[in-house]
């Protein structure tokens, strides 16, 4: 699979900046039903957080240990590493929106299992096949979205995906809440099994969105492609200007990236050109999980117990918590290309790392260690210190505050736009399955400490976060307002870059960035070359002859 991920184009200028697309209606249609992937990735990685505080779901899987805990947070996230895998080989074979429809097909399946497990390995085994289908669509969807929307707008999807994952969050807490006062069973089968409804709707795709005009291309459908293209940016006049501008440059990017692009993953990581790079957006990637914000999505609502709030209050609490990280997503759509990727992470990284040193002090200076009989885990009783419980449920509400506006949609974008052209799909790829690594270590690893060390679980956490804070701070570069050549110059300059000059640097090595280029132009000349004749040889309308005869810049 060979992505069109959010990012920076490789050239400054286009052919015709004064064309525009005509989409309307039809465009937010698409992009809307298609974030239906980012909800249920949300709703499904919310839904278990209050479920797991239920007394009916503690006693019909008793015993529910920490490690048994851990392990329904953490398989889902093992789902989603294969979910990313099995994306890229689904979605060459069959298209971004048949795979989509695939996966959310597969989230139902996850969904029933859930909603009708009879014990805990049934749980376990639908919490790992929803992972499978909440990986892939936090690819496929993206991605989709990315293929058919004016350039204008791409870079502005990563931030929506997320906000639509905060949503889903938002809305699993709260069916949660209003579930949880239901006599018996149903109090967490219906949660799950709510999950069900957005995954049918998802798995409709096929019958109201159009194939990805870029996929049909890659399999040599153009004209189905420039019909797509058409419908969604010309009403439906397929000599518009902006369509065969876009289609002219699909088609080159294709070419250029069967020229340019790494064959596998072995030969990026061999490559010591692809190294810096890899290790930094990486690093990124799995700080994302350990800045400790999943500690905060996965167990909010035992935390919120520990400070005094039971039963549907603290489903309650959990409801605002994920209502603030919807809120606060928002300006993050908007600040980010202002304020920059990396004084954004490094202000989140500061904030949240306070944070968790003021819950450890708060925790460890007015609590004690108790046995918790329900959770059978070690526990901080503060007692009915109402000061101290006010304390911490404020901390937890500002913690995901500043998460939300800062590292939840940063690393994404960040991770979106430093690879090099050669290696952009497998780079994003790598990182993103990284990414979800992290999860995993969090969601198994966070239980297991909070019963043997409690409170000093918020010691390692702020810890943590002064060495992803030195990182960002010596180690990663900006990428803000840089093109994807000017960023390999940078990623092949000082590995210190915290007091990095980007316009003397970018200056004094222009004649890099601009081999760089030269080395892209004369890939997309090859491709324009073969692609001619290879169009010309068709039999296609007049108009469509045209467009490829007119090559223009990536």
């Amino acid at each position: 699979m060979t992505p069109t991920v959010a990012t920076k184009e490789t050239t400054e200028n286009r052919d015709e900046p004064q064309i525009r697309s005509e989409a309307g209606a039809i465009l937010y249609g698409i992009t809307a039903f298609a974030a239906i992937g980012g909800f249920i990735f949300g709703y499904d990685f919310g839904v278990t957080s209050g479920v797991l505080v239920m007394p009916n779901f503690q006693e019909y899987f008793a015993p529910l240990t920490p490690a048994n805990k851990g392990a329904l947070n953490s398989l889902m996230g093992t789902g989603a590493v294969f979910g990313c895998l099995f994306a890229g080989s689904c979605s060459d074979w069959r298209g971004r929106r048949d795979s989509i429809a695939f996966f959310a097909l597969v989230f139902v399946v996850g969904g029933i299992l859930q909603c009708a497990a009879q014990n805990l390995g049934m749980q376990l085994v639908g919490r790992f096949v929803s992972g499978l289908s909440v990986g892939a669509c936090s690819v496929l969807s993206p991605l989709y979205m990315a293929e058919l929307a004016p350039k204008e707008i791409r870079g502005r999807l990563v931030a929506f995906q997320q906000l639509m994952i905060d949503i889903g969050l938002f809305v699993s807490s709260w069916i949660d809440y209003g579930t949880g006062e239901i006599a018996g069973e149903w109090s967490w089968r219906a949660p799950y099994g709510i999950q069900i409804i957005p995954g049918l709707i998802l798995a409709m795709c096929p019958l109201l969105l159009p194939r990805s005009p870029r996929w049909l291309i890659e399999k040599g459908r153009k004209e189905e492609a420039l019909a797509v293209l058409a419908r969604v940016h010309g009403r439906g006049n397929e000599n518009h200007p902006y369509v065969q501008q876009e289609f002219r440059e699909i088609q080159d990017n294709v070419e250029l990236e069967n020229n340019l692009a790494v064959k596998s993953y072995v030969s990026m990581l061999r490559d010591p050109k692809n190294r810096r790079v890899l290790w930094v957006g990486s690093s990124i990637a799995i700080f994302q999980q350990l800045t400790g914000a999943n500690v905060i999505m996965y167990y909010a609502t035992l935390m919120f117990e520990q400070a005094g709030l039971q039963g549907s209050a603290s489903l309650l609490a959990n409801g605002i918590d994920y209502a603030l990280m919807v809120v606060f997503c928002i300006p993050a759509m908007f600040i980010v290309d202002r304020v920059g990727r990396r004084k954004l992470m490094l202000t989140g990284t500061v904030a949240m790392g306070i944070g968790f040193i003021l819950m450890a002090g708060v925790y460890g200076g007015v609590g004690h260690t108790v046995w918790d009989s329900v959770n059978l885990t070690h526990a901080v009783d503060m007692g009915g210190n109402k000061g101290a419980d006010y304390a911490v449920i404020v901390i937890i509400f500002l913690f995901v505050c500043f998460y939300a506006i800062t590292w939840a949609p940063c690393a994404w974008i960040y991770i979106s736009e430093i690879f090099p052209l050669r290696i952009r799909s497998k780079g994003f790829a790598f990182a993103s399955a990284l990414l979800w690594v992290g999860n995993v270590l969090v969601g198994q690893i966070t239980p297991i400490l909070m019963n043997a060390i409690t409170f000093y679980t918020y010691v390692v956490y702020a810890a943590i976060a002064i060495i992803i804070f030195l990182f960002l701070y010596f180690f990663s570069p900006e990428p803000k307002g840089l093109s994807l050549e000017e960023m390999e110059v940078i990623f092949q300059g000082p590995i210190f870059v915290h007091n990095l000059d980007y316009d003397a640097y970018l200056s004094a090595h222009r004649e890099d960035v601009e081999k760089l280029r030269a080395e892209v132009e004369a890939a997309k000349h090859r491709g324009e070359k073969n692609n001619g004749t290879q169009w010309n040889d068709e039999k296609n309308p007049a108009s469509v002859d045209n467009v490829s005869v007119e090559q223009s810049n990536v």
